[in-house]
């Protein structure tokens, strides 16, 4: 014979003829395996919920950057985070200039041309410093073969 999945999960009490004798003890019953079956599952609950927050903290940590003023630092434009068909553009954007540090591990930028962002604070996590290029000596070098006429 068989059982539908609530004929398992629910307790039921047999039936009994129900009296003004027993009436009380079959209430007190009845609330007790209910009582019973709350309390195991709130603990069921608390250890899921325990097991989610390690699981949280285990995910992914970020480092902050120690940045500060003068340096060179490239933002990470979070606008782009689910646009998926246009993969290959760049994820960061602008050269900014670290122009203030504030204690939280944020930072106030300013661009290449002097304008200063008071407005908007910046987090750590959402810079990456700007290593800059050496400047390289561009070097031509044209070698000239001489022909002899007995070469040709």
């Amino acid at each position: 014979m068989a059982t539908l999945p609530i004929k398992t999960d629910i307790e039921t009490i047999p039936f009994e003829e129900i009296t003004i004798g027993n009436y009380k003890d079959i209430l007190q019953r009845r609330l007790g395996t209910i009582l019973d079956s709350l309390v195991e599952t709130r603990i069921i609950a608390f250890e899921k919920i325990k097991q989610f927050q390690e699981k949280l903290k285990k995910k992914k940590t970020y480092k902050t950057l120690s940045l500060s003023v003068g340096d060179l630092v490239l933002e990470y434009c979070s606008d782009r985070d689910n646009i998926y068909d246009d993969k290959f553009s760049s994820q960061w954007k602008g050269l900014f200039i670290v122009n203030k540090v504030l204690n939280n591990s944020s930072y106030i930028l300013q661009d290449q041309y002097g304008t200063i962002f008071n407005d908007r604070p910046v987090h750590g996590t959402q810079l990456k410093k700007y290593y800059k290029q050496p400047d390289w000596l561009l070097v031509v070098v044209i070698l000239t073969q001489m022909i002899s006429k007995n070469q040709v």
